[in-house]
């Protein structure tokens, strides 16, 4: 998530937050259980599944090649860093 975000950063995350396009949030990685992803919402697809992208898009592995991350993935949304 390069600029906003450099690695080592800590973030808050409001697991109850109501998702909105624009929101940065932690989710869990659909194929690997000890990754966790940092990516922004762009979209929401079928079932409410989203549409994840990383602010560095040469260097994020996200929605373009994972697909749309199911809700049930997303741990929280991101409501500061720091």
């Amino acid at each position: 998530m390069q600029p906003l975000l450099e690695p080592n950063d800590e973030v808050l995350v409001n697991p109850s937050a109501a998702i909105q396009v624009g929101d940065i949030v932690i989710a869990r990685h659909p194929h690997r259980t000890d990754v966790h992803l940092v990516k922004r919402v762009i979209d929401f697809g079928e079932g409410g599944a989203l549409r994840l992208v990383g602010d560095n898009p040469d260097e994020s592995t996200d929605s373009r090649t994972l697909g749309n991350v199911p809700r049930v993935l997303v741990v929280g949304v991101v409501t500061s860093c720091f």
